[in-house]
């Protein structure tokens, strides 16, 4: 049985979830039950939401203190977004100058295309894809403009074997994830596809490049599952609004296909058809839900009966792994849960401490079992 067929029964937040849905929609009702929960505050920072609830609530004329604390963080998004806008362009002119073509990924990219208006979209960094030869002249021509990167010989090692994206920090403080794979999650081949269906992009500079509309949308929604905990409601919304500018659903279908993505893609599609009624979200994860394995089976099973928040990355994980999906690492990062790499203990344990116990650390981290 699909989940179109059942519901996402258990507790909340899914009920929320659709009120909140219906809010950002202009339902005046909804949106004065939003604005009246007792934990909105701690809830509009965690998703993300607070710029977008104050966005309607102003055209509903609404006032109030949880108004107020969306205004507040309406405010800090809106400066947040100005600041990160101005250093990608500086970016990107680096970049274009190195002539490494590049593309923003994630919130810097779909805030600007989808959103109603880019400072909804809150972004904590910046983003940015090259291709993986191109990553060390892209490296030398940011560090010479002023970034800087923390590399050691063992985090070299790790980035060259197993990581994604090296973390630079820029003259003015922010922060910059320079991708030049994608997630261990995704097939390595996925990464390809992006730069296959780049849309060359003059607003952005010279070699600056775009995902293209249904490619933003397989990225979106796989990006919703890569965090730790629950995926964030700004996620859902993002999804939803990528596929408002969906042409047709046949080349979303086509790449989670040809990558192995059916669940993660269409588990999130279902998600956001559900909450919006959306009919092509719906339609597109009927299709690639129906494409399910056993072990994906199993865990859609685990989310009708728990609720969306039961489907955690790492069953995802492996319930792909078990359905033989593509991965760009396979096994091995159920490996690196209890024996990380030696450039990862390096950078999140303290210097000092025999090495036994900084791998220990980073070991009940990754367990969940050391305290913050």
């Amino acid at each position: 049985m699909s989940l179109t067929e059942g519901d996402f029964r258990g507790p909340p937040p899914v009920a929320f979830h659709r009120l909140v849905a219906q809010a950002i929609e202009g339902d005046r009702n909804a949106l004065e039950r939003v604005l009246a929960d007792v934990d909105l505050d701690g809830w509009v920072r965690l998703h993300r939401m607070g710029a977008a609830l104050y966005s309607v609530a102003k055209e509903a004329d609404l006032e109030g203190p949880a108004v107020d604390i969306c205004h507040e963080i309406c405010l800090a998004t809106a400066v947040q977004w100005m600041s990160l806008r101005a250093e990608l362009a500086k970016t990107g002119a680096v970049l274009d100058a190195a002539d490494v073509p590049w593309m923003p990924l994630k919130g810097l990219d779909t805030a600007e295309r989808f959103f109603p208006r880019p400072e909804l979209r809150l972004s904590s960094d910046i983003d940015v894809l090259v291709p993986a030869d191109r990553l060390q002249n892209a490296m030398q021509a940011l560090t010479a403009a002023g970034w800087s990167f923390d590399s050691t010989p063992l985090l070299a090692a790790y980035q060259r074997d197993e990581g994604y994206n090296w973390h630079g920090r820029g003259p003015r403080g922010n922060s910059l994830e320079l991708h030049y794979r994608l997630w261990a999650a995704v097939p390595a081949s996925l990464v390809e596809a992006c730069w296959e269906s780049g849309v060359a992009s003059p607003d952005l500079g010279r070699l600056g490049f775009r995902l293209s509309i249904p490619m933003a949308f397989v990225v979106s929604t796989v990006h919703s599952w890569i965090h730790a905990g629950r995926p964030q409601f700004i996620y859902w919304w993002e999804t939803k609004l990528i596929a408002d500018r969906l042409d047709s659903s046949e080349e979303v279908v086509s790449v989670a296909r040809r990558h192995g993505l059916q669940l993660p893609v269409g588990l999130a599609a279902e998600y956001v058809g559900r909450l919006w009624d959306h009919k092509r979200c719906l339609g597109l994860a009927r299709t690639l839900l129906d494409d399910n394995r056993l072990t994906e089976r199993v865990a859609l099973n685990r989310v009708r009966r728990r609720g969306i928040d039961s489907m955690t990355l790492e069953l995802m994980y492996v319930a792909r792994l078990f359905a033989r999906r593509p991965s760009r690492m396979g096994w091995r990062p159920v490996f690196r849960r209890v024996w990380p790499h030696p450039g990862i203990v390096e950078t999140t344990t303290p210097e000092g401490l025999p090495w036994w116990r900084r791998r220990a650390m980073a070991t009940m981290r990754n367990l969940g079992l050391a305290r913050e």
